[in-house]
């Protein structure tokens, strides 16, 4: 198996070291023109300005719109939280009561019996309501 770039550069080699003889001055600048076209292909520019200002107002952009949508949603979830919770602390239902048995602020505490008869607690009556 050949190396191709080590037999370019003994090739390159030889003709600097016969470039002294005018018969080869015409070889020389054939071969010394392929080094050159390879090195203008295999260079390598930087971006221009205008293209790096795009990428950073794209990843600006992007920063802020993922941003705005992981904020709201933290807080909106956390507004959830915390309605629930004065949601319980209103109708005291954090101590395991049902919320559908629970009357709303205002009326008197009544007591259910088994028959499904209510009585107002306060006054100790037994009228059903």
């Amino acid at each position: 198996m050949s190396d191709e770039f080590f037999d370019d550069e003994q090739e390159l080699m030889h003709n600097a070291q016969a470039g002294a003889k005018p018969k080869r001055a015409k070889n020389n600048q054939v071969a010394g023109a392929a080094p050159a076209a390879a090195k203008q292909t295999a260079r390598r520019d930087a971006p221009p300005f205008w293209m790096v200002l795009a990428i950073a107002v794209i990843a600006l952009l992007l920063g802020v719109i993922i941003g705005y949508l992981i904020g709201t949603s933290t807080a909106y979830s956390a507004l959830q939280v915390l309605e629930s919770d004065e949601v319980q602390q209103e109708y005291g239902t954090g101590g395991g009561e049902d919320a559908s048995s629970m009357l709303p602020e205002g009326h008197p505490e009544v007591s259910i019996d088994e028959d499904g008869n209510a009585t107002i607690v306060d006054s100790g009556s037994s009228e059903a309501q």
